[in-house]
């Protein structure tokens, strides 16, 4: 690619070209000689072995679980190819445009200097360049773009030796990769597919491929190099058009194209759809992905590193995105809340085997509205979602589905080192003794609170870290009823845990990510973490299957006869309402609510909501869609004979009073009526901390 030379012999020849020619010195001599500390600083880097080029900034990819491109991040617009993939009429038009003598000059042009010079010594300062195609390249890839005399002179010392170690070839092609041609385009491959556009198969718009370009986008992109943005086809078309004129006029006095090409060409009307100026994401996943990206070690130790890297490393990011999944998650949402604003949802959507985040619907228009209500902030409060990590902690713990609790309210219950009681009500009629199913189907808040407090609220806070929250959980009393705010990303990893039998998968956006040569530089972790036992697992998930079957969320009841299993959750004042639950093949949290927070959803299409209205509807809606032709699956069944004897739960522990007589009502077998066989599992040696602490109370009453 290069060939070595003597320095002292290569620069003594240059300076021998700059002198030569009695009217060259007069002329010259004026302007070389402020110059002169620049000729020594340029020998000195001459005397290289080999000029070397910064490195190109490139774009990094984002791609979906096909393979297709769904956004680019980056500071400037750039794809790199090799000379061979630029057409060769495109190679012709730029050097009879920029460089006429290319491939013979010795990488200035003699004559082009002296009249540029002449002309600088006449301005009194550099008003014109006469640089070739390597002067331009030095100035872009080695130096700056600084224009006083200095530079100039040092520019033109350094492109004669790059000329001496490198070929023709290589020269012209790292050009093409480097010059700016406008709106944001960096290299002629990002210049071709941002400027002109055609159409695939299917008729969607899209960018052209270099091997696409005709006679007319040759001259028009030849035209922009000396002036991009003064020649802008968008911005100023007659312009365009002359500087095209011009480029084709040059091409057939180089006899590269005949003079009936370039009258026809300059008929060509100029390219209309203006491309965006900005790299930045264009929707809530791949917004995600780059947040997440900027905090990913593996692409380097500090912020900055990873910015760089992320902006200008020419990454290639390979993500969980389902095009289709989110189709159907944003109709879902589309088709089912009325249109009243402000009251939106947002849906995330994962696969209990790995964490991949199939779908996420974050927001009314990301456009407009950039912040992530599904991933980002302090969170909304899950309601009643919240007792099925207190479910968790309690069945983990030792509690059986056979249990029963006093669910009557109102209700004053005492917690373990509180000095006042904390009151709340049941959001519905109802209550006395009953089953821990039956007060998780029909979201009893009494019941629960009772069974906080004989649980502590420090083992339930631990089991919501443990199955997926990720920020710090309060341990106050109101905890079971979901007064600490989180995210539906959370949410959903939560339930995702539980559906996955136990381990926990945190969420997945992306699945592997390669440098620009290729190398694979990250790798997400699938293989997940086990929290709970499997046992733990299938016992919630069987109890949670009454929700939707006879509980507060029967409106989510899949089509088929597919089972679900999921639970309802609404905050004080109907403020926030949710719905998430789970097929054994995909787990999905649907939130609702207005963005900014605190307007109560009293009348929304008519209704008050809870979660068992809208969210439940919006989850049913995505889920049978998205599960149309796939198999039912069956839960893993829980082993009922492992489940410990039905004791009475009251706020001061399990099984530490007589219960008053049972409810009329008989208890229903926990077994899955679908199962054939059964499995004991023995439980995970996971274990919550000891109560130590005071949480103070809370005064919010969450409904189901």
């Amino acid at each position: 690619m290069w060939k070595p030379v003597a320095p002292v012999r290569s620069l003594l020849k240059f300076l021998v070209i700059i002198v030569v020619g009695g009217t060259l010195v007069g002329v010259c001599l004026a302007a070389i000689i402020p110059g002169a500390r620049a000729i020594v600083t340029g020998a000195t880097v001459s005397n290289k072995l080999e000029v070397s080029f910064k490195k190109l900034d490139q774009i990094s990819i984002v791609y979906d679980k096909d393979g297709n491109e769904i956004g680019q991040l980056g500071l400037q617009n750039r794809d790199p190819v090799p000379l061979k993939a630029v057409p060769k009429l495109l190679q012709q038009a730029v050097i009879d445009t920029e460089d006429r003598t290319f491939y013979d000059n010795p990488g200035v042009d003699l004559q082009s200097i002296v009249r540029a010079f002449t002309k600088n010594v006449g301005a009194g300062q550099v008003s014109q360049g006469g640089s070739t195609i390597t002067q331009q390249l030095v100035k872009n890839r080695i130096l700056t773009s600084k224009r006083d005399l200095n530079r100039k002179v040092k520019e033109a010392i350094l492109a004669y030796r790059v000329n001496e170690q490198y070929s023709k070839s290589y020269i012209l092609g790292q050009y093409l990769n480097t010059v700016y041609f406008g709106q944001g385009s960096y290299g002629v491959k990002t210049a071709a597919a941002r400027f002109f556009q055609t159409k695939n198969l299917d008729g969607s718009p899209r960018g052209k491929n270099l091997n696409e370009l005709t006679l007319p986008e040759d001259a028009l992109l030849a035209g922009l190099i000396s002036n991009p943005e003064g020649a802008n086809p968008f911005a100023y078309p007659a312009r365009a058009k002359a500087r095209r004129s011009a480029v084709l006029d040059g091409m057939v006095k180089e006899h590269t194209i005949t003079q009936a090409q370039a009258d026809a060409a300059r008929d060509a009307p100029l390219p209309t759809v203006k491309p965006p100026a900005e790299l930045r994401p264009t929707n809530y996943f791949v917004d995600e992905v780059q947040r997440r990206l900027l905090s990913e070690p593996s692409l380097g130790a500090t912020v900055a590193d990873r910015q760089k890297a992320v902006l200008t490393g020419g990454l290639r990011i390979y993500t969980t995105y389902d095009p289709q999944a989110q189709k159907l998650a944003q109709d879902a949402v589309n088709s089912t809340l009325p249109n009243q604003p402000p009251f939106t949802a947002a849906l995330v959507s994962m696969d209990p085997a790995n964490g991949e985040v199939r779908a996420m619907v974050a927001g009314v228009d990301f456009a407009t509205a950039k912040y992530n209500l599904a991933t980002q902030g302090d969170g909304r409060q899950p309601g009643s979602t919240y007792k099925v990590i207190t479910l968790t902690a309690a069945i983990e713990n030792g509690f059986s589905p056979n249990d029963t609790v006093d669910g009557t309210s109102p209700c004053s219950v005492r917690f373990p080192n509180n000095r006042t009681p904390y009151d709340t009500q049941n959001a519905e009629p109802g209550g006395g003794i009953m089953t821990l199913r039956t007060a998780l189907a029909e979201s009893v808040n009494c019941a629960f609170v009772r069974v906080a407090a004989a649980l502590t609220p420090e083992k339930i806070a631990f089991q919501a870290k443990n199955l997926g929250i990720t920020h710090d959980v309060p341990a106050y009393p109101s905890i079971t009823l979901g007064t600490d705010g989180t995210t539906p990303l959370e949410m959903a990893t939560v339930f995702n845990t539980i559906a996955s039998g136990g381990i926990r998968h945190y969420p997945v956006f992306i699945r592997r990510v390669t440098d620009a040569s290729g190398k694979e530089i990250f790798k997400a972790n699938t293989t997940g973490t086990r929290v709970i036992s499997a046992q733990t697992a299938a016992t919630v998930t069987d109890m949670m299957r009454g929700v939707i079957t006879g509980g507060t969320g029967t409106a989510a009841r899949l089509n088929g006869g597919r089972i679900a299993a999921g639970k309802t959750g609404t905050t004080d004042k109907k403020t926030d309402a949710w719905f998430c639950g789970f097929v054994p093949q995909l787990s999905t949290c649907v939130w609702m609510g207005a963005p900014q927070g605190g307007i109560p959803m009293t009348r929304v299409g008519g209704i008050s909501v809870f979660g068992g209205t809208y969210p439940a509807k919006v989850w049913k809606k995505y889920v049978d869609a998205e599960l149309t032709n796939q198999p039912i699956q069956q839960f893993a069944p829980p082993d009922a004979r492992l489940w410990p004897a039905g004791k009475f739960i009251t706020e001061k522990g399990r099984g530490v009073e007589v219960a008053p007589p049972p409810p009329t009502a008989p208890t229903t077998t926990a077994v899955d009526p679908n199962a054939t066989t059964t499995t004991a599992v023995s439980p995970t040696t996971t274990t919550a901390p000891a109560a130590t602490t005071t949480a103070p109370p809370a005064t919010t009453t969450a409904h189901p």
